[in-house]
């Protein structure tokens, strides 16, 4: 049985704010040189462009054939739902991702764990490199949507304002949603690998990705608006598009919508770090932290 993983004591550092951050530094270092590290750096670009790209095109396509080539601003509502979810899921993955890459792959976590750094803030850093990844895709998308398929963004000072504020908030729900299955997934062995892209694939028909979320069944939108991933996705529309077109919460005004992205953040925050931390010290206790399943 393997023995659980114990913490080295080391000195009380002059801040833990400085601590942590310094931990997130040195995470997405190491994370973008394990992204980036594979290829010459042009095909690397090309490569992390061209995949999500591609993804959007073909949806475009299918939703021209369903609307049976009819443009309207339901068209909008998808294209900049398309640009913005590989942001989503760089981000929040990412976070899960670092944990199988270093106790899978690399075999490493024992050693990153008892370092006298703090474990989570290097995690954070290891999805933050990650996000990076997601945001070229997301501006050349929007890009393509503005110069192939008309998209009409809208551009002022106000919107621009509105749209850092919902940006940021929306960032910090990704990390805490991160966080959260990273607790998960310190307690799964075999089908580890899966959970982050099947907890992807669930949010995106969730949390009005692709249509909005009025679609849904009832039963299905109480858990859809407890989620910060909507709310973000609902705030970077009205950030992005002219009033009038479609949006997932109409009778809403665009305040209301960023004062509860920033509450589902903020509950979001609370289960992460609850969760993360209970996953944590059942996996220490159990003794499976750096347990390899050779997946």
């Amino acid at each position: 049985m393997t023995r659980p993983v114990t913490r080295a004591v080391a000195a009380p550092p002059r801040s833990r704010l400085a601590s942590a951050l310094r931990a997130v530094r040195m995470g997405a270092w190491l994370g973008w040189q394990v992204q980036a590290n594979w290829t010459d750096p042009l095909l690397f670009f090309i490569y992390s462009i061209a995949r999500p790209l591609g993804g959007a095109l073909i949806l475009v396509f299918m939703f021209a054939v369903v609307a049976g080539g009819r443009r309207g601003p339901l068209l909008d509502f998808f294209l900049v739902g398309a640009a913005l979810w590989p942001y989503v899921v760089w981000t929040m993955q990412g976070l899960g991702w670092a944990v199988l890459e270093e106790r899978e792959h690399f075999k490493m976590i024992r050693y990153v764990y008892t370092a006298p750094i703090p474990f989570w803030a290097f995690l954070v850093g290891r999805g933050l490199s990650m996000t990076l990844t997601g945001l070229a895709p997301m501006l050349i998308t929007l890009l393509l949507g503005v110069v192939a398929l008309d998209l009409p963004l809208v551009f002022s000072p106000e919107r621009a304002a509105y749209a850092l504020a919902a940006f940021l908030l929306g960032l910090a729900g990704l990390v805490a949603m991160g966080l959260l299955l990273v607790g998960v997934v310190f307690l799964i062995s075999g089908e580890a690998w899966r959970l982050p892209e099947a907890v992807g694939a669930a949010l995106y028909l969730l949390s009005g990705a692709i249509f909005p979320v009025t679609v849904l069944p009832g039963w299905l939108q109480g858990p859809a608006r407890v989620v910060p991933v909507t709310w973000w996705l609902e705030a970077m529309r009205r950030a992005l598009l002219p009033a009038g077109h479609p949006r997932s919460f109409p009778a809403l005004d665009d305040g209301a919508v960023l004062a509860l992205l920033g509450l589902t953040v903020a509950l979001a925050a609370l289960m992460g770090g609850l969760v993360y931390q209970a996953g944590l010290w059942s996996a220490r206790r159990r003794g499976i932290l750096d347990a390899e399943t050779h997946y």
